[in-house]
């Protein structure tokens, strides 16, 4: 939360100078250096210098248009939504463009808008500085207690165009509430917060953990943003739900259409809605693959079948690739890299008991899952009623006490061994009442054969998902559908 006492140390210790900047260059003297200033701050939260550069050249423009008397609103009182409906009238024009058109225009020039937006009424609009990185201003707004209205959806274009207003009015909240000016509010969203909650390194792995997941994503060799340099990170559109040390693999388009390589995610995906695509990670070190065309893949007696194959890789960014497709396709490539594959137990662990089915194989499952030690508990007693009645779980993952009642993302119950339908009818009823006690989104049960999934939708009734150690440990596919059910992702 906010801090006042940290606050006034930030502007007594150079602060007081960054918002000097703001302000000098917001009430009438903009200057040809306010480009360059913004890019220094926003290294300190964005790893791609393309996104930067971009950035300074559309100041650099507004610079000169202010100079040739451009003007985007006329004169008159306005609020925000007011002064919103005109600019979007004015985006609009006379050719009666499109919503989609004019958040294509808006999302492509946002850093130019915004400023003179917020050149021209200071009071209720603020420069945005946050583009493909819409990840980092969603971490400020949580850290500072900002509350944002929730994101439009994808093809909500119009409202995706008016959330830019929304968050003006959020923001102007929030400065009021803390005595800041306009100003003050700039260098606290492009100086100080950034590094309070610690900039690039807040989001982009450098030591990443191994692949859950492979996803197509989509290009042209003339993208400005595609970099073959292994220590280069860069922005793309991609499925919002990868995960830092996802696979992305590259297809470039007409003329060549073919997948070219194969790179690692370094961010957990996000949606931006000032992204005109909306969906963003940042990637790196991109190896390169002997190129498998689209006539290869629609002839291949595997990849002929895929949906995105037969639509003649329309719409690829984002697509997933099951782990034995991926494989497929590093085979069909030649290629040496390390393929998908999840290791659970080391070799033929001996099972003689139930802890042995907690620690050797439960433990590591969830370890796999993304979930560290201090996101679940084993053995925890709840109370249900009067004190002499309690429910001891064997795991409790993502567990949260509310108001004084336990809840959990899932609950797992271990036994050693379970001979027959009969044995596992008494542990599913034992395991269900765990799950309604802690309004657990699934309850897992686990022998040390096999691995039984169920939903609260259907009140832990139906198995939605089953399989043996073994198949779990050969078949990387299998391990997918458990982690899209229970792993860390899907607990957020």
């Amino acid at each position: 939360m906010f801090n006042d006492y940290v606050w006034e140390n930030y502007l007594n210790a150079g602060g007081r100078a960054v918002s000097e900047m703001f302000e000098k260059n917001l009430t009438g003297g903009f200057s040809e250096e306010y480009a360059d200033e913004i890019s220094a701050l926003h290294k300190e939260y964005c790893p791609s210098k393309h996104i930067i550069n971009s950035s300074a050249e559309q100041l650099l423009d507004l610079f000169n248009d202010l100079n040739s008397g451009i003007c985007i609103l006329e004169s008159g009182e306005y609020t925000i939504k007011t002064a919103m409906e005109s600019f979007y009238m004015l985006l609009k024009g006379e050719e009666q463009f499109s919503a989609q058109k004019i958040v294509d225009c808006f999302s492509g020039s946002v850093d130019y808008f915004t400023t003179f937006l917020a050149l021209e009424i200071p009071t209720l609009f603020v420069p945005y500085y946050f583009q493909f990185n819409f990840n980092v201003f969603e971490k400020i707004a949580l850290e500072f207690g900002i509350e944002l209205p929730p994101i439009p959806v994808k093809k909500d274009y119009e409202g995706r165009f008016y959330y830019y207003g929304e968050i003006c009015a959020a923001l102007v909240g929030f400065r009021e509430e803390h005595n800041m000016s306009p100003y003050e509010l700039c260098a606290f969203l492009y100086d100080f917060a950034p590094k309070y909650i610690g900039g690039v390194d807040s989001y982009i792995k450098k030591d990443l953990p191994e692949p859950k997941s492979a996803f197509f994503i989509g290009g042209s060799k003339d993208d400005i943003f595609l970099e073959e340099k292994a220590d280069v990170v860069t922005c793309w559109q991609c499925n919002p739900d990868v995960e830092a040390g996802d696979i992305a693999v590259m297809y470039l388009r007409t003329p060549i259409s073919a997948v070219d390589s194969v790179w690692r995610c370094v961010s957990d995906g996000f949606i931006d809605p000032f992204f005109y695509y909306y969906r963003c990670t940042y990637i790196a070190k991109p190896e390169k693959l002997k190129r498998i065309t689209q006539k290869q893949l629609e002839k291949d007696v595997i990849f002929k079948d895929f949906p995105i194959v037969r639509k003649n890789m329309q719409g690829i960014n984002g697509v997933e690739l099951s782990p034995s497709l991926y494989n497929h396709l590093l085979d069909m490539a030649k290629s040496h890299l390390k393929r998908l594959e999840y290791t659970i137990s080391q070799g033929n662990v001996e099972i003689l008991s139930e802890k042995d089915v907690e620690n050797k194989l439960i433990k590591p499952l969830l370890e796999k899952l993304g979930y560290k030690d201090n996101e679940y508990t084993q053995q925890l007693r709840i109370e249900i009623g009067n004190h002499n009645n309690t429910l001891i779980p064997d795991f409790l993952v993502m567990p949260c006490e509310i108001r004084g009642r336990q809840s959990a993302f899932s609950v797992i119950e271990a036994k050693i061994d379970i001979p027959g339908s009969d044995a596992f009818e008494e542990v599913k009823i034992q395991a269900r009442s765990y799950g309604r006690q802690t309004l657990a989104k699934y309850v897992v049960i686990a022998d040390k054969n096999k691995i039984w999934v169920s939903s609260r939708d259907d009140d832990y009734v139906n198995d939605i998902f089953i399989c043996t150690w073994d198949e779990l440990a050969a078949q990387a596919d299998v391990f997918v559908q458990l982690n899209k059910l229970i792993g860390r992702k899907a607990s957020k």
